[in-house]
């Protein structure tokens, strides 16, 4: 079996690569200064039974972040569409960000209606909208805030920001009172999310699936954590400028389908995070 994974070098793709080496062999796609065209797209996609697609752009201007993640995700579908394998499959990372966010009450679960209120939001919910119509056998997962070793402070997570200042005994700061709430996933659960999205028997069902804990956990719960295991780190808090909104989101549908739930829990996470940035320089 020959398995691409674009966004190999990233912070989840990096742990992807790594786990799915055992299903056959892999080639990835690396990340250039500009988008590769579909005419020099076509030996990547070629002979490809399967797609991991997590490269896409979150951070710089907003045409960064729309052609990174709109027409990068157009061009690989058109490239295979016309050099890869009739038969090829495509599991898409995506994100709880394709939803309104704002105000929102509850778990956000699958039925609810895709009204992105960022760029990043609406071209996640594009490059979806692209994958369905392509005609190419696909599963979309929409991802909550992922965090792990291996994640970017000041980045790709509020978690990894925290560790690292900890580990660097800086003041951990945070907005308000710390009482907004995400939903943060592990790095290694979502991992497995994408293997069994990507080779079990109930794989590539058309259907988009959300990832994540369904809790949704402050910003001061997760000093208080750092606290316990790394002492009396102090605190900075901004006030009046305290995010409101706070969500998670309702991962039963991908829990039923796949047999999946998240099994490393937020302390655990935590602490396997201090170690890490207790090891990097």
């Amino acid at each position: 079996m020959r398995i691409g994974v674009t966004g190999a070098s990233g912070f989840i793709g990096s742990h992807l690569t790594a786990a799915v080496k055992g299903y056959g062999e892999v080639v990835s796609l690396p990340r250039g200064r500009s988008l590769p065209s579909i005419l020099q797209l076509k030996k990547f996609v070629s002979g490809v039974d399967l797609f991991f697609h997590l490269g896409g752009v979150n951070r710089g201007t907003n045409e960064d972040i729309l052609t990174g993640n709109v027409t990068g995700t157009l061009r690989l579908l058109e490239a295979i569409k016309k050099h890869g394998k009739t038969s090829a499959q495509i599991v898409f990372a995506s994100s709880s960000q394709v939803y309104r966010l704002k105000n929102k009450e509850g778990k956000i679960s699958e039925s609810h209606a895709l009204q992105p209120e960022s760029i990043y939001g609406i071209c996640k919910k594009s490059a979806e909208d692209l994958i369905r119509i392509s005609g190419i056998s696909h599963t979309i997962l929409r991802m909550t805030n992922v965090y792990g070793p291996g994640c970017r402070p000041n980045y790709n997570s509020v978690v990894a920001t925290l560790c690292q200042r900890a580990k660097k005994k800086l003041p951990l700061q945070i907005n308000g009172k710390g009482r907004q709430g995400r939903d943060f996933n592990y790095i290694d659960d979502v991992v497995r999310a994408f293997v069994l999205a990507g080779f079990s028997e109930k794989r590539h069902t058309g259907k988009a699936y959300n990832v994540g804990t369904g809790k949704a956990t402050s910003l001061i719960k997760i000093v208080n954590a750092i606290q316990r295991i790394e002492g009396n780190v102090p605190i900075e808090f901004n006030p009046g400028a305290e995010d409101q909104i706070s969500y998670c989101c309702d991962a039963s549908r991908f829990m039923r389908d796949f047999n999946w739930k998240p099994e490393i829990s937020l302390s655990q996470g935590i602490e396997r995070c201090l170690t890490y940035f207790g090891r990097v320089k």
